[in-house]
């Protein structure tokens, strides 16, 4: 799970740099470099806690293939 939140997190930064810094058109009813802002700091929150997630493991305490 944590490896496809990061996925998709990496790839909100991506998209939001776009639109941030490589686009030059504009919309009529959102500020593009606003939104590419906003993207890429919810592609920010979202690979620290998949970061997260992946250095927390099985969350059993335990090392993983011992047996109960």
């Amino acid at each position: 799970m944590a490896g496809l939140l990061a996925i998709g997190a990496i790839t909100s930064i991506g998209l939001g740099a776009i639109l941030t810094f490589a686009v030059d058109w504009q919309w009529r009813s959102a500020d593009r470099p606003l939104v590419g802002l906003i993207m890429m700091a919810v592609g920010l929150i979202a690979l620290s806690a998949a970061m997260s997630l992946d250095r927390q493991g099985s969350g059993t305490g335990r090392p993983t293939g011992l047996p109960r």
